[in-house]
């Protein structure tokens, strides 16, 4: 198929579902664009200049505002749920090149390549394809502007160390540099557990991983001084940075363990950080609500219920290692948390948005319509879908 060529996808992977609300919360739609696993991470842009966004799922675009119509960018196929999507675990849609339209970059299997697709625009064309990193390990690479320049960088590992790459923006296609921020941390691609924000409130992107966070030196390049957390874990997925308690500094909320169990934010008093757990990592214990899920390896935030806290969305990713993984067989939970005032500080109140879909290696919380709700979604194993405010 050529970049023209639409798929009107069949009634059969359609699907809509209302999930329940209360008053004081709102009701979910959803609509599954694709029972097809074809990736585990999507993103939302507007693809073909019309103003209206669309959605960008593996090999495949979505074409908004109904999402009823694919268009096939690149090669690319569906995939058994018993293995992988290589080249798709985690995708940005952004204007790289310069030239106005939004362009695809892939993140694919941990420790391998990062490749640039650029969008030839309402000219039509194919879309040409450059290897803009050669290695980029972690489970959770993080697109965000590190150096404050206005331009975006991407947060990776390679050679077991943390740090990023960037673009030479004159020649975006011409393969990114690498700048290492820490020692070797490890020899393994699948690291888990991965952020950004500023946590010493000096208005510098600090990075932070799954034991601790690296702190922005005060001019670029220098040296980053680490910072151990209280105590260790095996990693989770995106490790959330914001001002959750809302005391003027950013906090951070992270999942324990991508495979496992247990969830957490950690309290920024004066950049010593206190832990709070949501959902213990004893798989027998219950949070304060009564849930308890596992493979918590996606996680994005937002301001759900508009009440000027910021939230989250995260859930089961299904079917990771096949049966192979702690509560696998367990339904496969989309589930946002709202961050309500107490006095402890912070009480998450949890809503099950989607008992049947969980989450990829990515979630995407966007407003989908332009109505000022927070929508959220996904690319899984369980296929692409969309669940709307």
């Amino acid at each position: 198929m050529n970049r023209f060529t639409c798929l009107l996808l069949p009634s059969c992977l359609l699907g809509i579902a209302i999930c329940a609300s209360s008053p004081d919360k709102p009701a979910w739609t959803k609509q599954v664009l694709s029972k097809d696993f074809v990736t585990e991470g999507v993103a939302v842009a507007d693809i073909d200049g019309d103003g209206v966004s669309d959605l960008v799922a593996g090999h495949l675009w979505f074409k908004g505002p109904d999402f009823l119509n694919a268009v096939e960018y690149r090669k690319g196929k569906a995939r058994d749920i018993s293995g992988y999507v290589e080249d798709s675990f985690i995708g940005w849609a952004e204007d790289v090149d310069g030239d106005k339209n939004n362009d695809i970059i892939a993140v694919g299997w941990p420790g391998k390549e990062i490749n640039l697709y650029q969008n030839p625009g309402k000219a039509g064309g194919e879309w040409k394809a450059s290897k803009i990193a050669p290695e980029a390990a972690t489970e959770s690479p993080v697109w965000v502007d590190v150096s404050g320049d206005g331009k975006k960088e991407i947060i990776c590992m390679k050679g077991g160390c943390f740090g990023y790459y960037s673009a030479d923006w004159a020649n975006v296609t011409k393969e990114w540099t690498f700048t290492a921020i820490s020692e070797k941390r490890s020899d393994s691609p699948y690291m888990h557990g991965l952020g950004a924000g500023d946590i010493n409130g000096d208005g510098k992107i600090d990075i932070v991983e799954k034991d601790g966070w690296y702190e922005q030196p005060a001019s670029l390049p220098g040296t980053w001084a680490y910072h151990k957390f209280p105590q260790t874990c095996p990693g989770g997925s995106q490790m959330l940075v914001a001002d959750f308690d809302k005391d003027g500094d950013n906090d951070i909320v992270t999942s324990l363990n991508g495979h496992g169990y247990g969830l957490g934010w950690y309290e920024n008093q004066n950049k010593e950080m206190s832990y709070h757990e949501i959902l213990p990592s004893d798989p027998a214990k219950k949070g304060e609500d009564g849930l308890q899920f596992s493979q918590l390896h996606a996680l994005a935030m937002g301001d759900f219920d508009r009440d000027g806290r910021i939230d989250f969305v995260t859930g089961k990713r299904y079917w990771a290692h096949g049966d192979k993984d702690p509560g696998s067989r367990d339904p496969a939970l989309t589930v946002v948390y709202y961050n309500r005032k107490s006095d402890k500080g912070i009480r998450w109140e949890s809503k099950v948005v989607d008992e049947d879909g969980g989450v990829g290696c990515d979630v995407t919380a966007v407003d989908l319509n332009n109505d000022g709700k927070l929508d959220i979604a996904v690319g899984s194993k369980k296929g692409i879908f969309v669940i709307r405010q």
